[in-house]
């Protein structure tokens, strides 16, 4: 069920009926299966009976209450409700639903008395507040509906609640299927499992007939540095004399010291270590702690390490004690983050990566420069809004998580206070998910008795302590979480101290009964550590068990064979990223395994000094395949790999899919809906432009749909104008324009995307005997003319690309314009499109130096000098169009040379000149509109031309998922949207991923054509759309609502979307359907023609 997997689940449960008919949580079960297909009557059924058998489980009344809403009983939904209400007082749910329905009643004073009800238990529930003002709204009270309209919008835009959704466990807490009391989520038995001590020096033959050098050491990093798959080791020494090593895994247990073919020479003691690929060229990277400070270690990918702190711009300063790389800025390149010792006016570092090679030091702009804190450092989303914050172990109060606002300063989480739990200063640090709530929890090692701590995370907003067994630690050092059994619950093991010396100690996650001490039963206790630091895991010799490595600054490191775990089944994930850091640090891994659901977040550095393999080594336990694993990638992108087979690995690389679109428009072309382009790029809101601003919208947009193209459809002009991927669209109006011309003439809007206001007015363009330039080269002075002498989709494309979306390096296309007329127009019309630029891209270039850059004109005068003429010519608005550059005036006259010039990846296919004069021989007639309709269209197929970015989509291939999520928030309900779409009033049809409008037409009443004429049409539309970009503003959240202003979306306070009457019901009447922006149930394709949607 809470796979999303409802029709195998119902099988299940009816199997389970089968052997036991009285079986009445059973019954429950699978009646919330069949709601959850929409089988009301079947789901009516078992609902009934199980809540006559269970009149005391909340969760029966309550989904037989959803079932009665849904089939319009409205007074049986309300008794049920009132008796969830009964039995579960303090569950706010019940009584938000009992306010639905009565307002449906209009019985608005005890729906008003609910929902105040639940706001009391909740005060953060947005529906509730949602549904107060709508109950408020239609009593006539307009000052209360529009005040707690208002908390609706809070609440849902500052993340502080989220509303509820339609979908199965969207609806409360009680909307997810019910385990039984005595047969909940528990750790299956225990497995005989032991680890075999070994010394490092063991598992090294000698090289060159030299033994290795590693001696006593700190820390221990594993990672692949040469890209065969293994798990490499490197350890920093421990002695002032000693040097670090770089240990290469030779795949049979046993290990080569690669120190001295790597180049690598580090002398001298040191701490920490981390892993990672900071420039993006598929070849992992290292960073050091050395006494003499930080090292930056470039993989230079022929075995060798070439030091790169001084060329990058690191501070070279004492006092480092660990660091890891992260992409705090969810840029698509891994910062470095450095903790330094306490002491004088030492700080912590964050060094920005500029993806050029250098470093920025932004400890202050973030806020992260806090005082030393001297110990482990890991990040991770703690509050899961998908921005990455950092829980650094020591300082002031012992630990601090600080929580990431993608803009500006870190704030610490408050409440985190070691002094008051009489806690010593935290050491290591380890997040996981021990308890499967899909919340990142946490595991401190301290710097004195206990030694250890474990921390439930409470909906990213407080930490709460969990119980653990006693050691009698004097002190704690490293710790990491790992599934040693693969029994599917993730385990603790840490080094600490006791009065008697060093040792490991192994916790054993038993689900909700606890944790178990299982040290002695796998045979840790034997190992005998002399000043244990780090502790790092890695599956060493690919069995599918996962050992450890423990160094010692008194003596060699251990190497603890995991002897047993793989008698279960075991997965290991290995991912490859394509659009994220190289890394995929930072990624969230979900996996569901028949009743297994475990999830990990890829970190770099973790515990104290160390860091774990890359690869997810996943415990299945008895089951044989993985039914799903969901990831969701650092800039944002969901993905879902099925069926991936157990005791394997499974390389899964991040979906190559365009990372945002446009709204798309289809028209009807007598057999089917033909793919026209996409709309309202320009009309962007919250859009990143540079520090502190965000760009202004342009609304409005003509798109030429053909003669040859549309054509009536019942005796109606037909469209579909819908979102094929993540964006939320505010739609406000729709027309058709008929443009009527002579046949010789070819007619054009007059479109274009330029960056600033003014933006272009509407005029029709016509042209007549337009002609191809005499030349064109670009800047490598090859010649292009062949290439855009004609549409025929084969574009210019020898630039540089740059590795930020939408951004090459600056390059032109240079024109002879032959000769032309002065005395009449000069315009471009230019044929390509835009592989667009988005927030996060514009804010990594920004971070380089790397502005946009819109095409600007340039004239070469009679001295053979090129001259700025246009500033900003403008570009495509999207995927291939034609637009219009109009360069009447601006070109002196015989001057027939011009170039364009841009750092946008632009790919023009033809460009014409035209001196068309103007002519009244044109005719706009409006072609009314007569049907508006909201609805779940699916997702098109893309279909990618050469290069890939060159896309186009086919309609009547549908698949009814995809890869993509939603805002959370109020979106206009499904159905008739016409009185919407007549009139740009800032009263939109919001709509999301896979949903769009259907369209009709009406031109019975269009004149006849002249003798000699022809019909092509203007496509309009005004509105509004957002990027579901880390950068943008607002991005995952519908709310705040757009309007129709000169200002820059956010609004600042008192110039918000308008409240008053003819809004406010616009809002609370329209805008009812609610999404809590939870991923649906499956993030793949499904072409097949089973359950697509129709047209």
């Amino acid at each position: 069920m809470n796979q999303g997997r409802f029709e195998p689940a119902q099988k299940l449960f009816e199997q389970a009926l089968a052997a036991d008919p009285h079986y009445a949580l059973a019954r429950l079960n699978l009646g919330l299966a069949l709601l959850s297909q929409q089988k009301l009557e079947a789901a009516r059924a078992a609902l009934e009976e199980a809540a006559a058998k269970l009149p005391s489980d909340p969760h029966a009344s309550y989904n037989l209450g959803l079932v009665y809403k849904d089939l319009n009983e409205t007074d049986k939904a309300i008794a049920a409700f009132r008796h969830v209400s009964e039995i579960a007082p303090d569950e706010p749910d019940s009584f938000y639903f009992i306010g639905v329905l009565l307002t449906q009643e209009q019985k608005f004073d005890e729906a008003i008395s609910a929902f105040q009800h639940a706001i009391a238990l909740n005060p953060f529930h947005a529906s509730a507040e949602f549904g107060i003002a709508r109950a408020f709204q239609r009593k006539g009270d307009t000052n209360s509906a529009r005040e707690h309209l208002a908390r609706f919008q809070k609440i849902t835009q500052d993340h502080l609640g989220s509303p509820m959704g339609a979908g199965y466990g969207d609806q409360g807490r009680f909307s997810l299927a019910e385990f039984a009391r005595s047969a909940g989520p528990a750790a299956p038995p225990v497995i005989p499992v032991h680890f075999a001590a070994h010394s490092i020096a063991e598992l090294t033959p000698p090289s060159a007939g030299h033994p290795t050098a590693a001696g006593p050491s700190t820390g221990a990093c594993f990672f692949d540095f040469d890209g065969d798959g293994k798990p490499d080791l490197f350890l920093v020494s421990a002695l002032d004399g000693g040097t670090s090593r770089l240990l290469r895994n030779l795949g049979n247990g046993k290990f080569e010291d690669d120190t001295d073919a790597a180049g690598l020479k580090l002398a001298g003691a040191g701490l920490g270590c981390a892993a990672g690929d900071f420039d993006n060229d598929g070849k992992t990277d290292l960073a050091v702690c050395l006494a003499d400070g930080v090292r930056l270690l470039h993989n230079e990918g022929n075995g060798k390490f070439a030091d790169v702190t001084q060329a990058a711009g690191i501070r070279r300063e004492k006092g480092c004690v660990s660091l890891t790389f992260v992409d705090y800025d969810h840029d698509g390149d891994l910062d470095l983050y450095v903790v330094n010792a306490p002491g004088g006016n030492a700080n912590n570092v964050l060094w920005r990566n500029n993806a050029n090679g250098t470093f920025t030091d932004v400890s202050a702009e973030t806020a992260l420069g806090i005082p030393a804190t001297g110990a482990g450092v890991v990040t991770s989303d703690f509050n899961n809004d998908r921005a990455i914050d950092f829980v650094i172990a020591g300082g002031e109060n012992g630990a601090a998580i600080y929580l990431n606002p993608r803009e500006g300063k870190f704030a610490a989480l408050p409440g985190i206070d070691f002094k008051k739990e009489n806690l010593p200063p935290a050491v290591g640090v380890a997040v996981f998910d021990f308890d499967k709530d899909g919340w990142m929890d946490v595991a401190f090692t301290h710097a004195g008795a206990p030694g250890v701590s474990l921390w439930r995370n409470v909906d990213g907003k407080k930490l709460m302590r969990v119980p653990l067994p006693d050691f009698g630690w004097t002190r704690g050092w490293g710790i990491a979480a790992f599934d040693y059994d693969n029994d599917g619950w993730l385990d603790l093991v840490a080094a600490g101290e006791t009065n008697s010396g060093g040792e490991l100690r192994l916790l054993r996650n038993l689900g909700p009964a606890g944790w178990a001490d299982v040290t002695k039963d796998v045979k840790l206790d034997a190992v005998k550590l002399h000043q244990p630091r780090a502790v790092a895991v890695a599956d060493l010799d690919g069995d599918g068990a996962a050992d450890l490595v423990v160094t010692q600054t008194e003596g060699m490191p251990a190497v603890l064979r995991n002897e047993g775990g793989n008698q279960r089944n075991w997965l290991r994930i290995d991912l490859k990223a394509l659009n994220d850091n190289k890394s995929a640090i930072g990624t969230k891994v979900e996996l569901y395994a028949g009743p297994l659901y475990q999830k990990w977040e890829v970190q770099g550095a973790s515990g104290y000094l160390g860091q774990n393999a890359m690869p997810i080594l996943a415990g299945l336990g008895s089951e044989k395949e993985a039914q799903a694993v969901r990831l969701l990638w650092p800039t944002g992108v969901p993905q879902d790999e099925i069926k991936l087979a157990a005791r394997a690995t499974q390389k899964i690389e991040e979906l190559d899919r365009r990372g945002s679109s446009c709204p798309i428009l289809f028209a009807w072309n007598g057999r089917e809906y033909e793919f026209i382009a996409d709309m309202i790029g320009p009309g962007v809101v919250g859009h990143w432009v540079d520090p502190g601003e965000r760009d202004v919208a342009d609304p409005t947009e003509y798109l030429k749909v053909s003669e040859r193209i549309a054509r009536p459809r019942g005796g109606l002009l037909s469209f579909r104008f819908m979102e094929p991927m993540e964006e939320t669209v505010y739609l406000d109006q729709v027309r058709l324009l008929a443009i009527d011309h002579p046949a010789a003439i070819e007619v054009n809007p007059n479109e274009r995307f330029v960056s600033n206001p003014p933006f272009p007015e509407f005029r029709v363009i016509a042209s007549r005997n337009t002609r191809p330039p005499a030349g064109a080269s670009d800047d490598r002075g090859k010649d292009v003319l062949p290439l855009l002498a004609k549409r025929d989709r084969k574009y210019v494309t020898e630039f540089e690309s740059l590795p930020f979306a939408g951004f090459a390096k600056l390059h032109w296309i240079e024109l002879d314009l032959g000769a032309w007329r002065a005395d009449r127009p000069l315009r471009l019309l230019l044929d390509g499109y835009t592989d667009y630029f988005t927030a996060t891209s514009m804010y990594a270039a920004d971070q380089a130096g790397i502005k946009v850059i819109p095409p600007y004109v340039e004239a070469q005068d009679a001295n053979g000098k090129w001259r700025r003429v246009v500033d900003d010519m403008g570009f495509p608005a999207g995927l291939e169009r034609t637009m219009v550059a109009d360069l009447s005036g601006k070109i002196p006259p015989g001057v027939r040379r011009i170039r364009i010039v841009t750092n946008l990846k632009i790919y023009w296919d033809a460009v014409r000149i035209d001196q068309t004069p103007d002519t009244k021989d044109i005719r706009v007639t409006e072609v009314p509109l007569v049907g508006a309709a909201l609805d779940f269209l699916g997702y098109p197929r893309e279909i990618r031309g050469t290069p890939a970015s060159d896309t186009w989509y086919s309609f009547s291939n549908r698949s009814p998922t995809g890869p993509y999520a939603r805002a959370a928030g109020n979106y206009t309900r499904y159905g008739d949207v016409k009185d919407l779409l007549r009139a740009p009033d800032d009263r939109f049809a919001v709509f999301g991923s896979g949903e769009g409008v259907k369209l009709d037409f009406d031109p019975s009443r269009l004149p006849a054509l002249p003798a000699g004429w022809t019909r092509d049409y203007f496509f309009f539309a005004d509105g509004f759309e957002k990027d579901l970009d880390f950068y943008a503003a607002h991005a995952f959240t519908v709310e705040p609502l757009p309007y129709h202003t000169g200002l820059a979306y956010p609004y600042r306070e008192g110039q918000e979307y308008p409240v008053d009457a003819i809004h406010l019901r616009y809002e609370l009447e329209y805008n009812t359907r609610q999404r809590s922006g939870k991923l649906p149930a499956s993030l793949r394709y499904d072409y097949r023609n089973a359950g697509a949607p129709k047209n």
